[in-house]
């Protein structure tokens, strides 16, 4: 049995177009790699300024990827103020209600009473990638207030 002219060149069309369009279509764009996972640890559990053992709650974060060497961390308090306090002079130093750094531990306290405890705070930090600034992770923790003049770690999420 023999092909005619006619139909042995549409079969071979027919599957270069084929191939053709094998290889032309498109992968979906890969999704930025933003492998980060980070969480905030808050000690002690409960606190006041009138404590002596600690300027504040320690807040240190907790970060697994890629991207952590090179990260940024930013930190944002809705009351009271972010300290720093470590060696070798272990002196106090008041850093504000934001403050970026590279995941160094910080201190969280306040000076004056709330005069709305039914508020929480929250402090939240954003884990963002130096170059483009894109978030890479985020983390919030919420404090209760315990009366007007101390707070319990409520929530960290």
């Amino acid at each position: 049995m023999q092909m005619r002219p006619a139909a042995a060149t549409l079969v071979v069309v027919c599957i270069a177009a084929l191939c053709v369009a094998g290889c032309t279509t498109q992968s979906p764009a890969a999704e930025p790699a933003t492998n980060m996972s980070i969480r905030i640890t808050a000690a002690p559990q409960n606190y006041t300024p009138l404590m002596s053992s600690t300027p504040g709650i320690s807040l240190s974060v907790n970060a697994t990827g890629s991207e952590v060497s090179q990260a940024t961390f930013t930190w944002n308090a809705s009351y009271g103020e972010f300290l720093s306090w470590a060696a070798p002079d272990y002196t106090i130093h008041q850093l504000g209600t934001t403050v970026t750094n590279h995941g160094e531990t910080l201190y969280w306290s306040f000076v004056n009473k709330t005069t709305t405890p039914a508020e929480p705070v929250i402090i939240t930090v954003a884990a963002r990638d130096p170059v483009s600034g894109d978030v890479l992770g985020t983390s919030q923790v919420t404090l209760a207030w315990d009366g007007d003049f101390a707070v319990t770690v409520l929530e960290t999420r």
